[in-house]
């Protein structure tokens, strides 16, 4: 499975359709016969803007005022309707959201709780504005606003939304499987020959279950530094292990600085 030629091939494709160089915004949500792919390649625009406006801001200013939300907001819709991407930059875009479709195929309860972490907090908005990226999982989204509901929560971090899906059975989608399989030309086995990399080695660490250790390695790579990520390690490392040697905990924090240092 060759994702770099997928991507290639639909580049070549994308660039017979539009004559100009500039793919537009109204272009992108029926770029490639995957709707699925084309609502990843507008969330990916959507982190990248908030990924550097937060990257961006200045310390003298309160971003949490009601008219700076707003005003951002506001921002953010009059710039979702002024997209214009150059196609040799919307090469990148197009592979990085390939790559993100085969991991939500294959994995897409994985996927997702990565997708939600990137956000601390969460309210009904939020999550029915996040379920709009994911066309074959909506259904997953509405069972966690009504158990916001049902609990009386007005808003919630993102670690305790992780802890929700944990209790709901995800099942990969065969729709999705089909339309995944013909947008980068491969074949359903392919989709599942790399499982994803676990931090199993490490599980014995902890006094937590197997899932509770993987939410935690999930959170602590959402953190803003690696200290902040390896903080949170630490303090959750048993308190009394005689088989846990420094060199043990070297090895789990530089994996997690592998982690926590690739591009997102």
């Amino acid at each position: 499975m060759d994702l770099k030629k997928s991507s290639q091939n639909l580049l070549n494709k994308i660039e017979k359709k539009f004559s100009a160089n500039k793919i537009k915004g109204a272009d992108i949500i029926s770029i490639t016969q995957s709707k699925q792919l084309n609502l990843l390649i507008i969330k990916n625009l959507y982190d990248e803007w908030v990924e550097n406006f937060e990257n961006n801001k200045i310390k003298y200013f309160d971003y949490d005022s009601l008219d700076v939300v707003n005003a951002s907001k506001k921002m953010m819709n009059v710039l979702s309707n002024n997209i214009s991407i150059d196609l040799k930059d919307f090469n990148l875009l197009l592979l990085n959201s390939i790559k993100d479709l085969v991991q939500l195929t294959a994995y897409p309860k994985d996927f997702i709780k990565r997708d939600l972490a990137s956000t601390s907090l969460y309210d009904e908005e939020k999550l029915e504005k996040k379920s709009k990226y994911f066309q074959y999982y909506r259904e997953l989204f509405v069972i966690l606003i009504n158990k916001m509901k049902d609990n009386n929560e007005l808003s919630l971090k993102s670690s305790e939304i992780i802890k929700y899906m944990d209790g709901i059975t995800i099942d990969v989608n065969d729709n999705l499987i089909k339309e995944t399989c013909e947008i980068i030309g491969c074949d359903k086995e392919e989709l599942f020959n790399k499982p994803e990399e676990k931090l199993s080695n490490y599980y014995s660490f902890f006094s937590l279950s197997n899932n509770e250790v993987d939410n935690l390695i999930l959170e602590a790579s959402t953190q803003e530094t690696f200290e902040d990520a390896a903080n949170l390690i630490l303090k959750n490392l048993k308190k009394d292990n005689s088989k846990l040697t420094s060199r043990d905990i070297r090895s789990l924090l530089h994996k997690l600085k592998d982690n926590h240092s690739l591009p997102a």
